[in-house]
């Protein structure tokens, strides 16, 4: 299991939750201090938009350094405030493939911010948020030495942010 302080992961029991505004709101708040690092990993392929600049491409995963302004949600965290976006299309099964080219970019010195469903199976973050929508598509079995902080979809649009920092290289939440 690969032990990473600096990562606050995001995850929930399906699409259209709150994940995305969760991460966003996250990344402005991170961002008033540091330089935060924003990663969008999605299991779906699809043409990307614009002139891409490809760090990695396979027939098994892609990673993008996003620039582009726009609605998606790559796009999204780089207006938040994140210095640099990466966007992931992993195909199952090959996400710690993408992760061994993608961990080394990321570096230990910044708070990275992850919305990703599947990354948890691989990876230990400092800190997960995971957030429980009306409809439950997949379960999840968290580990005992993860710090979780759960949210309901409906209580997304009260969240803030503000209790989470980031020091000494770990991310941070207040009790």
């Amino acid at each position: 299991m690969i032990q990473k302080p600096n990562i606050l992961l995001v995850a929930g029991t399906g699409r259209n939750i709150g994940k995305t505004i969760t991460v966003c709101r996250i990344i402005a708040r991170l961002a008033q201090e540091h330089e935060p690092v924003g990663v969008k990993i999605s299991p779906h392929f699809h043409e990307l938009d614009g002139d891409p600049k490809y760090l990695f491409q396979s027939e098994n995963f892609v990673i993008v350094e996003e620039k582009n302004i726009s609605r998606k949600d790559s796009s999204r965290m780089l207006q938040a405030g994140a210095k640099t976006v990466y966007y992931v299309q992993c195909k199952p099964g090959y996400l710690a493939g993408a992760m061994d080219y993608l961990l080394p970019l990321l570096g230990s010195e910044s708070p990275v911010t992850v919305e990703s469903g599947g990354l948890y199976d691989i990876l230990e973050p400092g800190l997960l948020i995971f957030i429980t929508g009306k409809e439950v598509k997949k379960n999840f079995l968290f580990r005992s030495e993860t710090r979780v902080l759960h949210l309901n979809a409906e209580d997304v649009q009260q969240f803030t942010g503000e209790n989470i920092h980031f020091i000494n290289g770990k991310i941070a939440i207040d009790a």
